[in-house]
């Protein structure tokens, strides 16, 4: 492995640390809102928040779940979908971290 290939390496397993520990830190934070947030997601179908400046929007699939995020300038950043499963039980279980994923997205994306 070239040295090049081994700072790649080390800076890719820094901001994966980085941008999980994030999550994890926001899911453990934001436990309370998150769960009134799966509630009404599952009960709506559509969910849009808005999170340190930007707008945040969910929409349920029949498999699972799908964010997009805008930026304060109008710009989409991030557009994800994750399977999750048919049952609202497993989606109901699943959502809380995604919300914490999809708001550490803009996190990182601001920071860029």
């Amino acid at each position: 492995m070239s040295s090049s290939d081994e700072s790649e390496l080390i800076a890719d397993q820094k901001w994966d640390a980085h941008y999980f520990g994030l999550i994890n830190e926001l899911a453990e934070k934001n436990a309370a809102r998150y769960e009134v947030q799966t509630e009404e997601l599952l009960k709506k179908r559509k969910l849009k928040i808005e999170f340190n400046g930007a707008d945040i929007e969910f929409k349920l699939t029949p498999q699972g779940c799908w964010f997009c995020t805008v930026n304060p300038r109008g710009q989409q950043n991030t557009n994800s979908w994750i399977r999750m499963g048919w049952g609202r039980s497993a989606k109901r279980k699943a959502l809380p971290y995604y919300f914490a994923q999809a708001e550490a997205s803009v996190i990182i994306d601001q920071a860029e």
